[in-house]
């Protein structure tokens, strides 16, 4: 079975999704209340990168690829970890 470019865009996104939150409990222990607040917005922000990508038609740009997509989820994730953090 082969992922079409936005399935895999998909699944990077919710890995990352489910990966922020397990970091943000865990290991930082952030409070339940306000991580529930926050991941609205992260969930939002997400599946803006997930839609996007699907919605170019015609012919994309040579960045329009699954795999830098995908990298900027993760450094999205990243980065609001370190925003945590800080």
């Amino acid at each position: 079975m082969r992922l079409s470019d936005q399935n895999k865009v998909s699944l990077v996104a919710g890995l990352c999704l489910v990966g922020l939150v397990i970091v943000l409990k865990n290991l930082l222990l952030i409070p339940s209340d306000i991580l529930s607040r926050d991941v609205l917005i992260y969930i939002i922000i997400y599946w803006a990168f997930t839609v996007i990508p699907g919605r170019r038609g015609g012919k994309g740009s040579k960045y329009d690829h699954p795999l830098y997509w995908s990298l900027l989820i993760i450094l999205i994730t990243l980065v609001i970890i370190t925003m945590y953090l800080i």
